[in-house]
Formats: structure tokens, sequence, C-alpha cells
């Protein structure tokens, strides 16, 4: 059950959010999901509350909460997106919508929400099925997957123990029979099998000398290791094939919203203007203009 002052301390965070956390929160869950409607759930003054603005809420909440479904706290959201109203309202009419600092914040936040909106809409416009097909097949020829081993192996107590074993298989004993005879592993009732693993399942010298077999040999020299003396049957190799494409899909589709993202703002930029200042005022490109202050240029008297 979840911590209802965990709950209270993630709403009591949030009270002083006014609309930057909704907004803020809005243009990722408009990716997520898009419900077929949007009803009022509140008016508050006759100001509507909208459904979406709940869920903007919960999408902006910490994880731990977030992982919570929107129904089972659906009334103590309810209540902060009023209670954000109420304040906001009061503030509006108090005129701190207009006083220099609170406009240049609210600038701000547009700007980063019209960043976010603008880049998800290219995105989603970009990466089309072809696109992530193309990017799968290449991650796929990539990746051909990790190599496996399917082998059997004869495990004993001592070196002389494993030599007899070799022995008995130069002169054409059946290892499986052998396994069931000699092995004091948990294998030994199925012949020694231990199906097929990757190199990283066995301790290094078991899987160095697996690995070092062609397929159909057994190890001349037994292999130490800390359970004792191994015999091991190489009967099989093979590489583990790439995850499918469905499983991929939401990867390859960051990744590629990424390039996407990073093409577009780089485009931007070339296509731009831009003057940078350091903190002093002082040109940080080259040839760029010194910064104006009160009137005339830095470091020019009248």
């Amino acid at each position: 059950m979840t911590d209802s002052r965990s709950l209270r301390t993630a709403f009591a965070a949030l009270a002083f959010a006014v609309p930057l956390a909704l907004a803020a929160a809005a243009p990722a869950q408009a990716q997520q999901s898009k419900p077929a409607a949007d009803p009022v759930v509140a008016t508050v003054n006759g100001e509507k509350v909208m459904l979406s603005d709940l869920r903007a809420l919960h999408a902006d909440l910490p994880e731990q909460i977030r992982k919570i479904p929107i129904e089972r706290i659906y009334q103590p959201l309810l209540q902060q997106v009023i209670q954000t109203k109420l304040l906001a309202a009061r503030a509006r009419a108090g005129g701190l919508d207009k006083t220099p600092a609170i406009e240049r914040r609210l600038r701000t936040l547009a700007d980063r929400v019209l960043q976010e909106a603008y880049l998800a809409e290219r995105i989603d416009e970009a990466v089309t099925e072809d696109r992530l097909v193309k990017a799968y097949k290449a991650f796929a020829a990539k990746h051909k997957g990790e190599e496996e081993a399917k082998a059997r192996h004869i495990l004993v107590k001592t070196k002389k123990e494993a030599a007899a074993v070799v022995e008995a298989l130069d002169k054409g004993g059946k290892f499986a029979d052998l396994a069931r005879q000699k092995s004091i592993g948990p294998s030994k009732t199925g012949g020694g099998d231990l199906g097929w693993f990757a190199r990283g399942q066995m301790v290094k010298p078991f899987a160095d000398a697996a690995f070092a077999l062609k397929k159909g040999d057994y190890t001349k020299t037994p292999v130490q290791t800390q359970f004792g003396w191994h015999v091991i049957l190489l009967e099989d190799r093979r590489r583990q094939a790439p995850p499918p494409f469905e499983a991929k899909r939401a990867e390859l589709k960051q990744e590629l919203g990424r390039e996407l993202m990073a093409a577009e703002i780089e485009r931007l930029r070339n296509a731009a203007k831009i003057v940078r200042f350091g903190p002093d005022g002082k040109p940080l490109d080259a040839g760029a203009p010194a910064r104006k202050k009160e009137g005339k240029e830095e470091g020019k008297e009248e």
C-alpha cells in the first residue's frame, strides 16, 4: 500500500508549481496517450478543469507516485489542480502575472513547452514505419547476437578420475552413459546435458575450454574449476538471434528521435543569426558587437 504521507509530501511539493508543472508535462503526456474524450471534471469560478489537466499533473509527479494508476489517486489530483487554479487566479488578480520577473519566467516556460511540442510533432512526422524498419535492419546486421554453446560434461573429484573418463571415451564409450555412471554433478541424470549457454554463464576455465572445442569434440585434457574436474563435450554452437522488431521499436524510435532533434537544432542554428555574450557583457564570438548598456556600447565613453 502506498504511504499516504508520501502522497501528501509529493502533492505539497507541487503546491506552488502553479501552471509550470501542468504545462511542462502536457506535451509529453499528449504523446503518450490520446484519450478519446477529455471531459470537464470540475469548474472553479466558472473556469473548466479538464481530465487532461489531471493527466498532465500525474505525468509530472515523482516516479514512485507516477507508477500509481491515475484512478487510484484521482481525488488528490483533482484537489491539487483546483488549488492551483484558485491560487493562480488570486495571483493574476493581484497583478503578479504582469511583473517583469514573472512575465520573463512565463515566456521561458512557454518557450520550453513550444520547443517540446514542435520537436514531438517533427519526430512523429519523420519517424515513419519505413525508417524504423530500415533502422532495425541496420541494428540486426551489426548485432548478430552472443555466441552460445550446447554441451555436456562429466564432473568428478580428481584429475585421475577425469583422465580415466577421457580414456573410456577414447575407447568408444558413450558420453551420456559415462556421465550417468561417473559424474557427481546435478546434470548426471540427463547424461551431463547442460543445454545452451553463453560464455559468461560459465566459470572462465570451463567456458574457455568449451568454446575452444569443435562441434562433436571433447576435452582430451581435463578442465579444473572450483567444482572439481570436468570432461566437456561440445554438441553444437550458435549465435543468439537479435531481439525482434517489435521489442526494439520503442528504443529505435527514441534513437531516431534524438538524431532528428539534433539535426533540426543544427539546421535552425545555421539559419539563425546568433550573438552570444558572457556575464560581463563582453562578446563570446569573434567579430560580435559589444552589448549595449544604458544607451551606449560597453567600454565606450560618450
